[in-house]
């Protein structure tokens, strides 16, 4: 009889994670440690990683790129991801309806509701793990397959 695999066995939960394989992701982060750490475990996970230290760089790398998902800090210089995402959906460019993950400290609901009022599809709280970023965008992208 063989042992059991465990859903917390990373080996396991590995094999279980939808792919990101081939997805292009742009990354709105401000603190170059963290917006390296995402790029890094996103490039591991074969997607394509644009990444921007604010909002208005997002803004411009949306309007003259397409990208499967974007994943947008909330409080960054020049112009923060609220800002950033209600913008988005508002202009007629080639990322007005894609899926927008807001990646902030702050879990409180006020803050997530102010997420989805922005046009945000989804929330992952930092510190976050591969898993929880996986999940979020494979839930998005994939309809959590």
């Amino acid at each position: 009889m063989s042992n059991p695999i465990r859903l917390s066995d990373p080996a396991q939960r590995a094999r279980q994670r939808v792919s990101l394989a081939g997805l292009k992701v742009l990354v709105a982060e401000d603190v170059e440690m963290v917006r390296d750490l995402i790029t890094i475990l996103l490039v591991r996970e074969r997607a394509s990683v644009t990444a921007v230290d604010n909002g208005q760089a997002a803004l411009d790398a949306a309007a003259t790129q397409t990208f499967d998902i974007i994943l947008m800090d909330m409080t960054m210089p020049v112009m923060g991801g609220f800002e950033a995402t209600r913008r988005l959906r508002q202009s007629d460019g080639p990322n007005a309806r894609t899926p927008v993950v807001a990646l902030t400290a702050n879990t409180s609901r006020a803050e997530i509701a102010q997420c989805q009022r922005a046009g945000m599809d989804g929330h992952v709280a930092k510190p976050f793990t591969l898993d929880a970023l996986s999940d979020a965008i494979a839930g998005l992208i994939h309809g959590g397959e």
